[in-house]
């Protein structure tokens, strides 16, 4: 009889050691998962809008969970929409963006989070002039967006 306890004893602190690994593994995993891309942060991801009236100058950045970026900018002389990556560093956002055919790329955007909005700091002076891009708030739906800008 004592031989059978021993056993059960040795099989049951094995699977308990089979538990204690596994679940060190899952609780390991994501964070292996967050350290894979360094440079990229999921809470930035989705949609930014400038609310501002149709006539005054606007932007909108729309920032990919996969990293793809775009943004559409109307400083005054209609707007023009540039694709491309984005990347942030934990302060900044910086969107690079793809060259167009036959066409240089654009200079890199960047854009910094303040008190819940993005603010570009850095920008196609070209472009903008001496104006500043206006700040954008994140969250709206693309229902509300395509009401908002056809239906002023």
């Amino acid at each position: 009889m004592p031989c059978v306890a021993m056993r059960i004893l040795e099989k049951s602190a094995a699977a308990g050691l089979r538990v204690l690994l596994a679940g060190a593994i899952l609780s390991i995993s994501p964070v292996a998962a967050l350290a894979a891309n360094t440079n990229f942060h999921p809470g930035f991801a989705g949609i930014y809008v400038t609310r501002a009236p149709k006539t005054a100058p606007s932007m909108s950045v729309s920032l990919g969970a996969d990293g793809s970026a775009t943004v559409t900018q109307d400083p005054g002389q209609g707007s023009t929409t540039l694709f491309g990556r984005w990347q942030d560093d934990g302060r900044q956002i910086k969107v690079t963006f793809d060259a167009a055919e036959g066409q240089p790329s654009s200079a890199p955007m960047v854009f910094e989070p303040v008190h819940g909005k993005l603010q570009a700091i850095s920008w196609d002076h070209q472009a903008w002039g001496t104006a500043q891009p206006p700040a954008m708030i994140k969250g709206y739906k693309v229902k509300y967006l395509f009401w908002s800008t056809t239906m002023r």
